[in-house]
């Protein structure tokens, strides 16, 4: 499965949207637990047993949604200029489940026989140039 850094994350769960949670592992190519349209990914016959890895079950549609601003009055209108956006900031609870999620991965990868080989193709970026078809391909 892809993310949406042209990385080669893991297919873990279904979210109830019929989105799938998508990671990294954040540590070894920077993708972090994501809900991911299934159209966005392509599946690949490389394998990982994931059946013992402990998805929290807090990870649900809210827990992804991004908390929308107050909408300001009219009169707040004059400030427009001295304002600034406000950046969106991870919450320590997305660190937490991050690194539980990702510990439990990592130990699935270091337990498959072709451990190294598993990481660099999880580090490799995915990329498509002109008449590379991903349906004709073998991954």
């Amino acid at each position: 499965m892809l993310c949406f850094k042209s990385n080669n994350p893991q297919n873990n769960n279904f979210i109830t949207t019929y989105s799938l949670l998508s990671q990294g592992p954040y540590q070894v190519n920077g993708c972090p637990l994501r809900r991911v349209n299934q159209i966005y990914t392509i599946a690949t016959s490389t394998k990982l047993d994931i059946s013992n890895v402990k998805i929290p079950e807090h990870l649900d549609d809210k827990y992804f949604r991004r908390k929308k601003p107050q909408k300001k009055s009219k009169k707040d209108e004059e400030e427009i200029f001295e304002t600034k956006k406000e950046e969106y900031v991870v919450t320590e609870q997305r660190k937490k489940d991050q690194v539980e999620v990702d510990s439990q991965i990592l130990k699935v990868i270091r337990a498959h026989p072709e451990k190294n080989t598993m990481l660099h193709y999880l580090k490799a970026l995915f990329y498509l140039q002109n008449k590379m078809y991903p349906h004709k391909m073998k991954f």
